[in-house]
């Protein structure tokens, strides 16, 4: 949609990077960017044609006065609340002339109620008498006058007539926002709908568009544009910009665009920088079209070029060993510095410690979002969630989606699940794909008896019968915190009131209703610590068993976890509902048949949907071209991910919805929604693990180059499919403190 797209042409101008002015020929000659071919990974910005309000791709566009995108069950329609008495709109205008609003809304209404009116300003001014709205669903319009536009960003408020609240008008209703009229579009008429566009070396730009695209620039390198050319009756100029990762301020070049090329001199910047491309009309008046620029280039100074050698992804050595049974082994609410292998100086893993001297630990594992079904649900398709679509709290996984039981089952093997968290049970579709699978309740699922399940399971196979594949999903550490004797006595023991662990104290902090002690804090993480204890217990009783067995020298074993939690760090509590480090660090183990790479810790920054790959990769399935993630290991325990790529995560639950980025020490959180954050964050994640250090109003460069990524990733968004919850599993979540 074009809102989003307005975006990825801000981030394409601000990745550029670089400029200082000269004109004519030089004699470097290599290319090194060409920015025409490159244009859809740049963050651009130009006037939004159409809103689909009630998507994450609208909400740059919602600044205030808005709850969390919903959709109509029976009709699929998304569409957002108001809240309060006025909600808040930009969007860009690059010329000032008259144009026609559109908007497709409805008012809330129920018996009695007086008909609910809007009103209108832009920019402060306002644009006239009130509008009435009318039921059901219906599209309205109003003219924003050109002389209140402004050139850039411009604000509209819509105030509201009235605004109620559903439970103190509604019998029976327990919903208690300030909502006034739900929105499910926005467009503007009069604005060109086909944006910006790249082809055949071509680069269109409409009037007042702008363009980042961020670079690693050598010292002496050329920006060279071999032609600009004006479109419509109206003259546009040309303005480039430069801004290298250090600079405190940008290199600016300007230019009619008439025929012509030109070429400018980067400088001798080196590194990270922003190019910035941005087009305006000549003069006021008449009806600018843009400009057209043929093959934009980014030319390499003269002289060699160092060519570096990336080992090759695919495993081309014959395989030595049958295929090996697989298990994935995940503790939820499990993060990563409570484990000694992490550096935790506690005692609580020691099972897990001893594995890892046999197995691979990866120290910079990232879960891709900060709650169960989100998480699980990249772990089993191999996709972030902004791709799987699996985010609220009653989606379910898409049918024609494939996930990892279904692909090793289908490739012959026997695949079984013991899990004890409602939000990966049958009803949102986590048991696709295998040949057995058990939810065991809340109340009954401690790990102890995961494990008996788990044993059952494991001797009711034939000895010599397929390879399996054993999903075991533990919660222990999840809320509440009610560690069993004896952990509860050796790592809590301090805490005079165990009971302090139970949901209705978590909710309460997270509401706000409980206050936030450091006394309660530390009692809280001992009690946690205890149940972490009495997982790694249960983890090494299935060790024990496989060995008993003779399973475990042809198994992979991989321990992991869903997300981490969170004690009062960055004022929160439990997960979902932020995305800092502490709840997303998360462990992962790999132990390999016969040890191999016995010991081995690798910093690569490994990612959630990494796993399917390297699990169908190990037991010799081809997934080349099927995900975006990457094969941590061959099957001789061998480094294979690269550390060039990024990481992305996302969350969108109960209102709160952002994502991140993580690359080369660097992590950008970015809101989409009101509820999740108020502004865009920058830690250098590398030195300052507790993200206490916001370098994003310093680092402008570097916060465009990641900001420029995660549009990019975000271009393609799953299909979310919800399905009822049945009481029991509300039951069995409200036992977890899920359900609001």
């Amino acid at each position: 949609m074009n809102g989003r797209r307005s975006r990825r042409w801000l981030i394409a101008l601000l990745l550029i990077a670089g400029l200082s002015s000269s004109c004519g020929r030089d004699s470097a000659t290599a290319v090194d960017v060409d920015l025409a071919s490159e244009w859809s990974s740049a963050l651009l910005v130009f006037e939004p044609a159409h809103m689909d309000i009630g998507t994450v791709d609208a909400r740059s566009h919602l600044i205030a006065g808005w709850y969390y995108d919903e959709r109509n069950r029976a009709s699929g329609e998304a569409f957002v609340w108001s809240r309060g008495a006025s909600s808040e709109v930009d969007f860009h205008l690059g010329w000032r002339r008259d144009l026609r609003l559109e908007f497709r809304c409805r008012p809330f209404q129920f018996p009695g109620a007086p008909p609910q009116t809007l009103s209108f300003e832009l920019n402060g001014q306002s644009l006239g008498d009130e509008l009435e709205l009318q039921l059901p669903w219906k599209t309205y319009s109003i003219v924003l006058p050109a002389t209140a536009q402004i050139f850039g960003r411009n604000r509209l408020v819509v105030l509201y007539g009235r605004v109620d609240t559903p439970s103190d008008v509604i019998a029976g209703s327990t919903d208690e926002r300030e909502i006034a009229v739900a929105w499910s579009e926005i467009s503007l008429d009069g604005v060109d709908k086909t944006g910006m566009r790249s082809h055949d070396g071509v680069v269109e730009m409409p009037a007042g568009s702008l363009a980042d695209h961020f670079v690693e620039l050598a010292p002496g390198s050329l920006l060279r544009i071999e032609d600009c050319r004006s479109q419509g009756t109206v003259p546009s100029i040309l303005e480039v910009s430069i801004l290298g990762e250090f600079e405190t301020e940008p290199e600016t070049s300007s230019w009619d665009c008439s025929a012509g090329g030109h070429t400018l001199r980067l400088g001798d910047r080196e590194g990270l920088s922003r190019l910035r491309l941005t087009t305006r009309p000549k003069r006021i008046g008449g009806e600018p079209k843009g400009i057209g620029l043929v093959r934009p280039q980014i030319l390499s100074p003269p002289g060699p070029r160092s060519v570096e050698n990336r080992p090759e992804t695919a495993d081309t050595r014959p395989r030595k060993r049958a295929r090996p049974n697989v298990i994935i082994y995940l503790v939820d609410a499990l993060r990563a510095d409570r484990l000694g292998i992490y550096g935790c100086d506690r005692p609580l893993t020691p099972r897990l410690d001893a594995m890892a001297a046999q197995g691979i630990t990866f120290t910079d594992m990232a879960a891709q979002s900060s709650w169960t079904k989100a998480a699980v649900a990249s772990v089993f398709t191999g996709l972030w969630p902004r791709a799987h679509g699996v985010n609220g709290p009653d989606d379910r996984l898409p049918d024609g989606l494939p996930t990892l039981p279904e692909r090793l089952q289908n490739a012959g093997y026997q695949t079984g699940a013991v899990v004890a968290n409602a939000y990966v049970g049958r009803p949102f579709g986590f048991a696709r794909g295998f040949d057995h699978f058990e939810f065991i309740e809340h109340a009954r699922g401690r790990s102890e008896v995961i494990h008996e399940r788990v044993s059952r399971w494991l001797d009711a196979r034939t000895p010599g019968d397929r390879p399996f594949f054993l999903y075991v999903h533990t919660i222990d550490p999840h809320a509440p915190y009610a560690p069993p004797s004896p952990y509860l006595e050796t790592f809590a023991s301090t805490v005079e009131d165990p009971s302090i662990g139970q949901v209705e104290t978590v909710r309460g902090l997270v509401l706000g209703r409980v206050e936030p002690t450091i006394e309660l804090g530390r009692d809280l993480r001992d009690l946690y610590d205890a149940e972490v204890a009495a997982n790694d217990a249960s983890f090494g009783r299935l060790l024990d068993k496989l060995e008993a067995l003779g399973e475990l020298e042809n198994t992979v074993v991989i321990f992991t976890s869903d997300h981490g939690e969170a004690f009062g760090e960055h004022g929160s509590w439990t997960h979902g509902l932020d995305l800092y480090d502490e709840v997303l660090s998360v462990p992962l183990v790999i132990r390999l048949p016969g040890a191999a790479g016995a010991g081995q810790r690798v910093s690569t920054p490994a990612q959630h949907i990494d796993l399917l790959p390297t699990i169908m990769g190990l037991c010799g399935i081809d997934s080349s071209g099927l995900m975006p993630g990457a094969a941590l290991l061959d099957g001789e325990g061998e480094l294979r991910v690269k550390d060039d790529r990024t990481i992305f995560v996302y969350l969108d639950y109960w209102g709160k919805t952002g994502a991140a980025a993580l690359r080369d020490g660097w992590k950008l959180i970015r809101p989409l929604s009101p509820d999740f954050g108020p502004r865009i964050e920058l830690f250098r994640h590398d030195e300052d693990r507790t993200e206490t250090r916001d370098l994003a109003g310093s680092a402008s460069v570097r916060l465009g180059w990641l900001l420029a990524q995660l549009e990019v990733a975000s271009a393609g968004e799953g299909i979310s499919l919800p399905t009822e919850i049945d009481e029991e599993t509300r039951t069995q979540l409200e036992a977890l403190g899920y359900m609001h």
